[in-house]
């Protein structure tokens, strides 16, 4: 029986992955670090601010980030995010009426390498804050994915609110990145691929795989 379902955020429910991949452009180009569109996507995508800033900067430069530039860029880039959020940012067809469909059976929540005010804003701006019991964010964790803290910690948030009492494995998840589906293996989770991101075949090792979020139906998550 699945008893909670968690989402990541942008990617999945928020269509803004194209947004996040030219604000790290922007920043890191005058520092002299170059990203291509074909880099990000194959080698940062699924990252969250701090390590795709890291990883790129230690692959330009040989070295470490120092700390006062990280975090300068991640605040660089948070401003400008929350600008192009004033000007409306769109969730992907079909995930409204997932979220909405979904919460009348089992509690949610939200696992993301975005910042939490970033996540709430967009909640609020589309209607969707009160169908989520919780929201961990990058500020919550010390590794991003592909590391499982963040859905470690989303299992340990529902114990404690008696929302989910059975194994992780009684939980999906649902992704769009190969780091996210690694994440929520690592934490004993079933997951669902959307291909927002992602070619399906790179997608493989989630329980059930569908082209577009609009196709998948409650049905579909909780016969997992």
């Amino acid at each position: 029986m699945i008893r909670s379902v968690l989402f990541d955020f942008n990617g999945v429910i928020l269509d803004d992955e194209s947004v996040h991949r030219d604000l790290f452009v922007e920043v890191l180009a005058p520092h002299g670090v170059p990203l291509s569109h074909e880099d990000y996507d194959s080698l940062y995508l699924g990252m969250d601010d701090r390590g795709c800033l890291s990883a790129a900067w230690q692959s330009r430069w040989g070295a470490p980030i120092p700390e006062t530039t990280l975090r300068e860029l991640v605040f660089q880039k948070a401003r400008l995010y929350e600008r192009r959020m004033e000007e409306g940012l769109p969730l992907y067809d079909g995930a409204r009426e997932l979220i909405r469909d979904l919460a009348r059976r089992v509690p949610l929540g939200i696992v993301s390498g975005a910042l939490k005010n970033e996540i709430l804003h967009a909640l609020d701006r589309h209607g969707l804050r009160e169908h989520f019991a919780f929201v961990i964010s990058a500020e919550d964790t010390r590794q991003g994915k592909p590391d499982p803290e963040g859905y470690r910690m989303a299992y340990r948030t529902l114990a404690l609110r008696g929302l989910a009492t059975g194994p992780a494995s009684e939980i999906v998840v649902i992704e769009d990145s190969v780091q996210g589906i690694e994440a929520a293996r690592g934490a004993g989770m079933k997951t669902v691929g959307v291909g927002h991101t992602y070619p399906l075949p790179k997608l493989r090792e989630a329980d059930r795989v569908v082209p577009h979020i609009r196709l998948l139906t409650p049905e579909m998550v909780l016969s997992l």
